[in-house]
């Protein structure tokens, strides 16, 4: 089992560009700030899902191991009994700034709005459109 992902997937996962401002980048995330901007996230994409950052409570009820190396991980149940809330879990170890968070939450929904589209570029793209669009909603009137 390898504890990285593939280097053209870090490298688009790496390129997605948070709409924060820059002196807002590098402030440490806080579960209340996650669980706000998460659902700016589900109100773009129309998915809803639930976020949890307790990564044992994730893996008992996916069934699966919640790997060290990983930022962020959705389940969205077994392909005959898919979940009506897919979950997605952040692991805030590894996700400490806001801009990695908004990287994660993309990169999460992304695979949530088209899954079939695993880590091709054109997923990235869908990833790069929900930040931007989360942007916008966070643009304060003139």
């Amino acid at each position: 089992m390898t504890d990285r992902a593939h280097p053209v997937t870090e490298q688009r996962h790496a390129e997605l560009r948070s709409p924060l401002p820059e002196h807002e980048r590098d402030l440490p995330v806080d579960v209340s700030w996650l669980r706000q901007r998460a659902k700016l996230f589900a109100a773009v994409s129309e998915r809803n899902f639930h976020l949890v950052t307790d990564l044992v409570a994730y893996a008992s009820i996916s069934g699966m191991p919640y790997l060290s190396h990983y930022a962020a991980q959705v389940y969205l149940g077994p392909k005959t009994a898919r979940l009506k809330v897919p979950l997605m879990a952040i692991n805030l170890k590894l996700v400490t700034t806001r801009e990695e968070a908004d990287r994660a939450l993309a990169h999460e929904t992304m695979h949530l709005v088209v899954p079939s589209y695993g880590h091709k570029a054109a997923a990235f793209a869908r990833a790069q459109l929900l930040l931007d669009q989360v942007g916008q909603l966070t643009i304060a009137p003139a």
